[in-house]
């Protein structure tokens, strides 16, 4: 199905959207993802490689739903996963650099992370570093009893989330355009990424006020990164598309709502609230040593999804 094609593409970038961690993506620009500036690597941390989440794939056999995790990381380093916090797996990275791992489907929200351990256990040799990455799982008890696919998807701090499997079954688009997601911190920087079927430029309206424009890459992806440009309460947002050539055009608006900021004693490391409408999720997340990180998907128009443009 073309759509389960769509939702599947957007893993591409995965393994290097976890090497731009930190907050500078969300300064004032108006570029593609890869015009975004890069933090520093902390020197100790100069040789080796960080642990990034390539793949997620939910498979079900006769015990129940699993997911399939993989990705990078040292070669011979330790691969802690938490839940929520909670460790609930170790795995070795192979001396390929590769690493994989089953986990049970938990029925509750899945927050999943991953840590990286170099070095000799105990010693003042071993190296912790934890992975920017969250993989998401939410199915609620209702979804599943109709038959509804859970949501999927990984996140990162000022990067554009991106959705494995989406409980709508689908993006919301029209014509070339497709929207991905919507993520938000509490300063109003907003990340607005999605697809085109073709080359060309999306401007993004709030409110039918032009707030900027981004172009199409080679792969297909757009995303509009901005700071400080959506106020708080409920209103469209909308993306417009052109082509490069002029002869094609297309729309789409979705309801958007900014929540208030967090207090500060609703701000707890790691806490996870999601609210839900038939239209759209948003999952609010509150990140480890401050900052809070909010990400709205949207169901889809009743269209067609766009082909899978090749990997670059």
């Amino acid at each position: 199905m073309k759509t389960g094609r769509i939702l599947g593409m957007v893993l591409g970038g995965i393994a290097l959207s976890g090497l731009l961690f930190g907050g500078l993506w969300f300064a004032n620009q108006r570029a593609t993802p890869d015009d975004a500036p890069i933090s520093e690597t902390p020197p100790i941390a100069a040789s080796l490689t960080p642990v990034t989440i390539s793949t997620v794939t939910e498979l079900t056999d006769d015990i129940g739903p699993t997911l399939r995790i993989s990705g990078q990381g040292e070669a011979g380093s330790t691969i802690v996963l938490t839940d929520r916090g909670e460790i609930v797996r170790q795995v070795r990275v192979g001396p390929d650099g590769i690493w994989a791992v089953n986990l049970p489907v938990s029925m509750a929200p899945m927050a999943i992370e991953a840590e990286q351990l170099t070095g000799e256990a105990g010693s003042d040799a071993q190296v912790s570093i934890r992975g920017a990455q969250t993989i998401f799982r939410i199915h609620r008890a209702a979804d599943r009893a109709a038959g509804a696919p859970a949501l999927i998807m990984i996140s990162a701090p000022a990067t554009p989330s991106q959705i494995v499997s989406s409980p709508f079954g689908g993006l919301p688009g029209t014509g070339p355009l497709y929207l991905v997601a919507i993520d938000y911190d509490d300063a109003g920087g907003v990340i607005i990424n999605g697809l085109s079927e073709i080359p060309g430029r999306v401007r993004v309206y709030v409110s039918d006020s032009a707030i900027g424009e981004t172009r199409v890459g080679p792969d297909g992806r757009w995303a509009y990164i901005a700071a400080s440009v959506l106020p708080v309460g409920e209103y469209d947002i909308r993306a417009e598309f052109q082509s490069e050539d002029g002869s094609t055009r297309a729309a789409l608006t979705v309801s958007f709502e900014r929540l208030p900021p967090l207090v500060a004693d609703q701000s707890d490391d790691g806490a996870l609230q999601v609210g839900f409408t038939p239209y759209r999720w948003q999952i609010r997340r509150a990140l480890v040593g401050g900052g809070v990180q909010n990400t709205v998907i949207f169901a889809p128009e009743n269209v067609p999804a766009p082909p899978i443009p090749p990997e670059p």
